[in-house]
């Protein structure tokens, strides 16, 4: 199936707004075996955005298209798209009435600019928005279905998951002798990019059913194994044994697949071990606190936690003593290993974590330059551990790497207590 996107709007083309609708799109569609062909930005004007609804309709078997459908002098995408197929806008009577109703439930009138949204090119198939006010509708344009979809994020992922995707799906179900697929995503940490396609290479000819592909998300690197074959049932075994040999491979370097985030797996292995954490942060200024806290019910296993970003800090909230930081200075490995058992002693909890470290521009020793960072766990009944990191790159990616490592401590801890 031949799918392309089309977003209009002055913001995406002149950078004042990224696009996020297509990405999310385009992942939901490859889950389905659907490979975008092209991802068309267009701004507001009308003639351009004609022409490109005719153009990506004459290339594809379906386009989706967002923005342009709201109230405002700049939202034109349904008159262009009535312009490209030649036929007239006509107001939807439900459309109408679901506006109003709308507008009635805040105390206001109907405006003729909110009634505009109620405009559709002759023909179309018009499917109510469940979390905003411009409906969804689908137009053909000579052998292509066109989905035009408000731009909102929200609204356009809603309709996205509640129509377009069904529909996707029932296309693809009845087209005969089709490819069947099924889809994998292995979430890796710890594992630059090259090593792990140097790491998985032997395997893609074991596994001539299934394609590898890769991504970045710093600090992760994630693995993409699509399996292809004439049945949905041979295409689920060819996906189960790559990815069982590519388990094999990366070993812990895996942290999850598909939807997993690393601080939600990070939280069920506490949760399941009974285990409570307190932190110690430093250069990562409360970093790590935020991801973990992003987690529902993060509260049964962190307890609490600190930003000692200065000295005074890390003496009086990590229990540092003074005589180690005059002696070795805030970032190195006593400093770390004080903080992560300090902490770890006035939060009363399974483990201390800390981090230290020169996240740049300025700072640093010859010894331990712009990058150095030393993250330290401190867990009940057994020795601090404590590594030295070299970061490279600018002051945000330097933080996000030294969570990042520091938690790593932390899940490798968590996994060899709880191997048999």
């Amino acid at each position: 199936m031949r799918v392309e996107l089309l977003c209009t709007g002055d913001e995406l083309v002149t950078g004042l707004t990224t696009d996020t609708n297509s990405p999310y799109l385009e992942a939901r569609l490859f889950e389905l075996g659907v490979k975008v062909r092209r991802v068309v930005l267009v701004g507001d004007v009308r003639e351009d955005i004609t022409l490109a609804l005719r153009e990506a309709a004459a290339r594809s078997d379906m386009v989706i298209v967002s923005g342009g459908l709201g109230p405002t002098a700049d939202d034109f995408t349904a008159e262009c798209a009535a312009t490209a197929a030649g036929v007239p806008l006509v107001e939807d009577a439900g459309t109408l009435q679901f506006l109003r109703e709308r507008v009635a439930k805040r105390g206001r009138e109907l405006t003729p600019n909110v009634a505009r949204m109620a405009l559709v090119p002759e023909g179309s198939e018009v499917v109510p928005n469940p979390v905003g006010a411009a409906p969804l509708f689908i137009l053909r344009l000579g052998g292509c279905r066109l989905f035009f979809l408000p731009g909102v994020p929200r609204e356009y992922r809603a309709l996205v998951d509640g129509e377009v995707l069904p529909r996707v799906r029932a296309e693809l179900e009845k087209r005969p002798g089709r490819t069947y697929r099924a889809f994998r995503l292995l979430r890796t940490v710890g594992i630059p990019e090259s090593v792990l396609d140097a790491r998985v290479a032997p395997l893609a000819a074991a596994h001539s059913r299934v394609v590898f592909g890769f991504r970045t998300h710093a600090p992760e690197n994630q693995l993409k194994l699509m399996a292809e074959a004439p049945s949905q049932s041979e295409a689920d075994a060819a996906l189960a044994a790559a990815e069982a040999a590519a388990r094999r491979e990366l070993g812990l370097a895996v942290y999850g697949s598909d939807a997993d985030t690393y601080p939600e797996v990070l939280g069920r292995l506490l949760t399941e071990a009974r285990a409570t954490l307190a932190l110690a942060e430093s250069c990562t200024g409360g970093l790590i606190a935020a991801q973990l806290t992003g987690v529902s019910g993060a509260s049964n296993f962190l307890l609490g936690g600190a930003v000692v970003y200065t000295e005074q800090r890390k003496r009086a909230w990590a229990g540092v003593p003074a005589e180690l930081l005059e002696r070795h200075g805030a970032v190195s490995r006593p400093v770390a290993v004080a903080m992560a058992e300090g902490i770890r002693a006035a939060c009363k909890t399974t483990y201390g974590l800390s981090v230290t470290g020169f996240a740049g521009p300025t700072g640093g020793t010859p010894e331990d330059p712009v990058g150095t960072v030393y993250c330290a766990l401190a867990a009940e009944g057994a020795p601090t551990r404590c590594e030295r990191f070299s970061i490279p790159g600018d002051r945000d990616l330097v933080r996000l790497f030294a969570a990042s490592n520091a938690l790593e401590l932390l899940r490798e801890r968590l996994l060899t207590v709880s191997a048999p």
